[in-house]
Order: C-alpha cells, then structure tokens, then sequence
C-alpha cells in the first residue's frame, strides 16, 4: 500500500514539474520507481502516465503547436525508440538499470551547469540528432525529454507555443512506444493499481501546475530536481 501511495505523490509533483517546465516527468518517474519496482514495470507504467499527462496538458494549449517544427525530430525520434526498444526486447541485461542510474547523473549534470548557456540552430542535422538520441533514450529508460527541451526551447521563442509543441511531441512517441513495447512483449502484468495511483497523482499535479504556470519560480524547482536527480541516479547505480 505505502510505494502506491508513495508513486501518487511523486507522480503529482512531476507533472507539476512538467506543466510549469514542460518536461520532466518521466525523468522523476524513473529517478524514484526502479528503488522500489522492476526496470520492466517502471518503464510501463512511466510511458502510460506520460502519455496521459502529455494529452491532459495540450486539452489547454493545443493550439500553440508549430508543425513546422515539430515533424522532423518526430521522424527522426521513432527511429531511435524502435533501436532503444529492440535493444531491451532482445538483450534484457540488469545493467540496464545501472546504466540508468549513471544516465541520471550525467543528465543532471548537464542540464544543471549547461542547459542554459547551449542554444541551437534549427536544421535537418540538429534535429535528426536531437530526435533520435531522445528516441533511444525513451525506448532504454522512457526519458526522452531532455535532447528535446534542448532543441525545442532554441528554436521555439514562445513560451505556449513551445510548451504545446514539446508535448504534442512527448504524445506522440509515448503513444509509438506503447505500440511496440506490447508487440515486443515488454508489458508487464500487475500494473494497473500503481497506474491508477499514478494516475491520481497526476491529474491532481497538473491541474496546479496550470494554476501556477506563469507564477512558479521554474528555475528554482528545476535546480532542486537537477540535485535529487543526481543523488537518484547514484544509488540506482551503485545498488541495481
């Protein structure tokens, strides 16, 4: 009873997170579920709940998407979640949560000291690069944002139009994801009383999060995320 009450919450907070930052759901997802659920149901069920909340976010922005910008890392990111996904399918390794966690902590690292001093230029190269790294990570460890929020938030001024676009992006790999994560077999069973709490956490974080989505100091909850990420990411490392 304690880890679904336990993943209700932290689902609620991320997708605060994600509604006021526009991403990072999954990344706090799959920081905290692997301590205490297999690597097989954390996946599941963090692609399910981030589909869900990718679609309950753009009920209200939806129509701030840029097409223009979004089709081509699409194309380019189902490429690399079919590789990430096959990869899992046919080589199942334990260390695949270890390389999760020491993912975490580059990632933190990363988007702590650097995400906002790198900017790119819109091109068939960034993006083809930007989508098929994020693809591969959503189909290894269902974290496909950050590759994204880099590209999208420099080729996207707009605050709405970039926070529509990213997760109109978001939906549609979680929704590919799910596809072929169940014709690959990688659906586990048992998961549906941990979604349902996760699913309560969620609806009830994003409704705040679109409370206070132009109030929240977004900078001063990223850095906190940034520093929880890492310690995360250490202790799935180091414990498998």
């Amino acid at each position: 009873m304690l880890p679904t009450v336990f993943l209700g919450a932290i689902s609620a907070f991320s997708s605060l997170l994600q509604s006021v930052t526009g991403f990072g759901f999954a990344i706090i997802m799959m920081a905290i579920m692997p301590l205490f659920l297999s690597m097989e149901h954390s996946l599941a069920i963090s692609t399910i709940l981030s589909g869900i909340l990718n679609a309950v976010i753009l009920v209200r922005c939806w129509r701030d998407i840029n097409l223009k910008q979004l089709w081509l890392p699409v194309c380019f990111c189902l490429c690399g979640s079919t590789f990430g996904t096959f990869l899992m399918a046919t080589s199942p390794s334990p260390i695949y949560k270890r390389l999760l966690g020491v993912f975490l902590i580059f990632l933190a690292i990363w988007l702590y000291f650097f995400s906002d001093r790198v900017r790119i230029k819109p091109s068939m190269v960034s993006a083809g690069i930007a989508g098929i790294v994020s693809g591969l990570c959503g189909g290894l460890f269902s974290v496909n944002g950050p590759p994204m929020v880099l590209y999208f938030i420099s080729v996207l001024e707009d605050k709405k139009e970039y926070l529509a676009t990213i997760q109109c992006y978001f939906l549609i790999n979680n929704i590919y994801l799910l596809i072929i994560r169940t014709c690959s077999g990688l659906m586990p069973s048992g998961i549906a009383i941990s979604a349902l709490w996760g699913l309560g956490g969620l609806l009830i974080g994003s409704f705040l999060g679109g409370k206070v989505f132009d109030k929240l100091d977004g900078a001063r909850l990223k850095s906190f995320v940034y520093i929880f990420m890492a310690l995360s990411g250490a202790w799935i490392a180091i414990n498998g």
